[in-house]
């Protein structure tokens, strides 16, 4: 039991370090750049997400990166709203105001994906993971050429999805 307990808080110190930033970036803009409260709230948020860490098994990075934005989101929503009980209770809409259009666009392509086949997902994560066209080339045994033909096709299936949203 030791071993294993010892092997989540190593895994989970790993997945701190590769999301740190983007926790960062969302309480940071929550905060408005008051560093001393994004401190605060960054430590509230790792703690949630050492309590749901269970869950991320198995996920790629891309849907982690999903995943801790949104679990960061949601704490900092309850943060404001224990911090401000007196106000209207925060809809979605209403605290959508406070993050970045970055979260926005991260929310927004996360919804594009769910017109692609597990495929195109894979191939558009690659891509957006800052992947070369000749690295997911050899990653999916393709040719540079056909992935650059694919995530053309891809975007151009987005854009259309996109203009009907």
């Amino acid at each position: 039991m030791e071993q294993h307990s010892r092997q989540r808080y190593e895994d989970y110190k790993s997945f701190m370090r590769r999301h740190q930033a983007t926790v960062w970036r969302v309480c940071y803009d929550f905060a408005r750049g008051d560093i001393p409260r994004c401190e605060d709230m960054v430590q509230e948020v790792w703690i949630m997400l050492w309590l749901k860490f269970g869950t991320m098994t198995g996920r790629s990075e891309w849907q982690q990166r999903v995943w801790v934005r949104r679990v960061t989101r949601s704490v900092l929503v309850d943060l404001y709203r224990k911090k401000h009980p007196d106000l209207e209770p925060v809809t979605e809409e209403m605290s959508e105001s406070v993050f970045t259009e970055e979260s926005d666009v991260a929310e927004r392509i996360d919804d594009l994906f769910s017109f692609l086949t597990p495929d195109e997902q894979r191939l558009m994560r690659m891509r957006l993971e800052g992947y070369s066209a000749e690295e997911i080339a050899a990653g999916l045994k393709m040719e540079p050429n056909a992935v650059y033909q694919r995530v053309n096709r891809i975007m151009n299936k987005l854009r259309q999805y996109a203009t009907r949203l």
